[in-house]
């Protein structure tokens, strides 16, 4: 009998805490539930952010692609657009294409639209500000040179260099026009910027003798 007396206390509620070393120190017990524990201090354990929720799989593979895509600076996928200038009466070259264009400084950008400033006076050389209008910039735009190369549809790179104090140069086919109706396609040339050529749009060197100046 008195065996089964001593189970039956073990097994009553409370009979635990009995025999915890805290019991009567007047110490707080976590609350139980089955598995669940009701307080829990656990600082070391990292704490999701609700300001900063985890990055959905689409929004980690977009991520990367811009990495990959900085790390291996490459230039963007040919569109499927021909290389093309018009020139503008008493106006810029507004050059649509592939187009890598180089700086005086070097750096390197991508367009598939430039305003080549032809007046000499813009402020944000190589491309036009409008200033053209204000020192009354005239010029018909006609176009004096031959073709030495055949025109094509078919896309593909242009690249466009700022010469220091000097003219615009391209390296690739390129198709010229004007409102005229008159054109011609040239696989490289110099296309003038400082307002002077006496064979605009192409460059004849005048730059040299009036000193024109980049600004840069």
């Amino acid at each position: 009998m008195e065996d089964a007396r001593t189970t039956a206390i073990a097994a009553a509620p409370g009979s635990e805490e009995q025999d915890s070393p805290t019991a009567g120190t007047g110490q707080q017990q976590p609350e139980v539930s089955g598995s669940f524990v009701a307080y829990m201090d656990d600082s070391s354990a990292p704490q999701p952010s609700p300001q900063s929720p985890e990055p959905s799989i689409s929004a980690k593979a977009l991520d990367r692609w811009f990495r990959t895509r900085n790390k291996t600076q490459g230039a963007p996928r040919l569109l499927e657009i021909p290389n093309e200038a018009l020139v503008n009466s008493a106006g810029p070259i507004h050059v649509t294409g592939n187009i890598t264009l180089v700086q005086e400084d070097g750096s390197i950008s991508y367009a598939n639209h430039l305003s080549l400033c032809r007046c000499g006076a813009s402020r944000a050389k190589p491309e036009c500000d409008g200033r053209h209008l204000d020192v009354e910039f005239l010029n018909s735009g006609r176009i004096q040179e031959v073709s030495d190369a055949l025109n094509s549809e078919r896309p593909s790179k242009i690249i466009i260099s700022c010469l220091k104090n000097g003219p615009v140069t391209f390296r690739g086919r390129l198709r010229l026009r004007n409102s005229l109706g008159q054109e011609c396609v040239k696989q490289r040339g110099a296309l003038c910027r400082c307002g002077q050529s006496a064979n605009k749009p192409f460059c004849d060197g005048s730059h040299e003798r009036v000193g024109f100046r980049t600004g840069r």
